[in-house]
């Protein structure tokens, strides 16, 4: 099994971020929120709050914004008419049957493009939009998680990544692979010397 992150690496940018924009273009009252969001953001990956602490933070914020939306799924496929062409070459030249995408973006997003492409497994991080809630975020160390949970025997013959932040995952592989905008090369190989 071939394993990709999203983001950054095969999809040209951050999904997450770039949805959020669009929708602000939509409706403009979402504004209000991108300060929180970013700082929100910073302070996790810079490891000044904790994962629950960014989790709380996180819903408390999404409860009110969700209100803001109507239709979510019509949002997203509009987002994704505008947004496909993101999708690196790379990855659509060498796609295959058994390819998993794993990634911290939302599931939401991922359903409609992984529709699209014609990709059957993913495992991203899931809302509960109703009631505002995130219920998973996949990010880091749950990356591992998840994929024990999902495809528990699963033998992992590459992994794509931009970020080192991916470490718990490359751990797995028995190929890394760092891509950078449209550079691609070898990080390490398991069990190499």
């Amino acid at each position: 099994m071939t394993i990709y992150d999203f983001d950054k690496t095969i999809y040209d940018g951050d999904s997450t971020v770039d949805f959020f924009l669009f929708c602000m273009k939509k409706r403009p009252r979402l504004v209000r929120f991108l300060p929180l969001a970013l700082r929100l953001s910073l302070m996790y990956k810079l490891c000044i709050i904790s994962y629950q602490d960014f989790l709380r933070a996180g819903e408390r914020t999404l409860h009110v914004a969700v209100r803001e939306l109507d239709n979510v799924d019509a949002l997203v496929r509009e987002f994704w008419d505008k947004h496909e062409h993101k999708i690196k070459s790379f990855y659509l030249q060498q796609k295959r049957d058994d390819d998993l995408i794993l990634s911290g973006s939302c599931e939401i997003l991922l359903d409609e493009i992984c529709r699209r492409l014609g990709i059957r497994h993913y495992i991203g991080s899931r809302l509960n939009l109703r009631e505002g809630r995130i219920e998973f975020l996949c990010y880091h160390e749950n990356k591992v998680k998840a994929l024990a949970e999902r495809f528990p025997d699963a033998e992992i013959d590459a992994f794509y990544t931009d970020s080192m932040l991916d470490l718990p995952m490359m751990r797995e592989a028995d190929i890394v692979y760092l891509v950078k905008k449209n550079r691609i090369r070898q990080w390490s190989q398991k069990h190499a010397g």
